[in-house]
């Protein structure tokens, strides 16, 4: 026969363990790295590099830099303003990071980049 002491512990140990495992249990989830890495950083910087001055040799006169996102790995959007300041005027550059080239550009007129309110 089993003495019934120790039966006891194991029986209350088992089920407060049972209990534990079959509650809800918080979800970890891993969360990405903030944006301003210092590899993002420089890659940033030799993107928008490399577009102001393929831009500049292209024959655009460049005035500011108006948005770089990076749209996928290794691919990014470069946006400049172009001359005369305040004109609207924009060039769009498509980059490809890995193979540190232009990939296509497109230059927006004004009024095409914005957006009117409707009636």
């Amino acid at each position: 026969m089993v003495p019934l002491r120790p039966a006891i512990a194991f029986v209350f140990s088992c089920s407060l363990l049972g209990i534990g495992c079959a509650g809800p249990t918080q979800e970890r989830r891993m969360y990405p790295e903030p944006s301003n890495t210092v590899q993002q950083e420089l890659g940033y910087r030799d993107v928008v590099r490399i577009g102001q001055e393929y831009a500049v040799s292209s024959g655009y006169e460049v005035t500011e830099v108006a948005e770089a996102v990076q749209v996928r790995p290794n691919y990014w959007r470069i946006r400049f303003g172009l001359a005369p300041r305040g004109s609207g005027r924009l060039l769009d550059i498509e980059f490809d990071q890995a193979q540190r080239q232009v990939v296509g550009a497109t230059e927006v007129g004004g009024a095409a980049g914005r957006v009117t309110p409707g009636p």
